[in-house]
């Protein structure tokens, strides 16, 4: 991921060029999909010996579009999701048909764990559900992306 973790707008909306992006090395993975609570809006992260993975709830997915692949960037204590994420190069895309919205990412997750200091210790997931969904132009396109806080 770059250097850069300060957040900038540009009075129009985000100033997506300022934010960390996922490398490919970061993003390579086997994803599936899995539900969260209907309606509810976030993202879990579960960190254990029996795997390291991202969970997105249905709700938050849909308001996505219900991408086939997602871009990540970090800025203070925020991840921003969305299937396009200016400035990002990488992807992570979601299997077809088994109805759940999981990233099997081992390195991805031990980079979020540092990257917003999540302790582990006493539990083996994490529950974010501070989303603000946003729209903004890119290059002509109207993109939606998730606004997660993480601390």
């Amino acid at each position: 991921m770059s250097n850069s973790s300060e957040l900038a707008s540009n009075g129009n909306g985000v100033d997506f060029a300022t934010l960390n992006h996922a490398s490919a090395d970061e993003l390579k993975t086997t994803a599936s999909k899995s539900g969260g609570a209907r309606g509810a809006l976030g993202i879990a992260i579960v960190n254990n010996r029996n795997g390291n993975r991202m969970k997105f709830t249905q709700a938050l997915h849909e308001l996505l579009g219900s991408p086939t692949k997602l871009q990540f960037a970090i800025g203070g204590d925020y991840l921003y999701v969305g299937a396009t994420i200016p400035h990002s190069t990488e992807s992570v895309h979601f299997s077809e048909g088994t109805g759940k919205e999981i990233i099997y990412n081992k390195g991805f997750v031990a980079y979020l764990t540092k990257q917003f200091k999540l302790d582990f210790s006493e539990c083996t997931s994490k529950s974010f559900h501070e989303v603000e969904i946003g729209t903004q132009e890119y290059e002509g396109q109207q993109i939606t992306y998730a606004k997660i806080k993480m601390i």
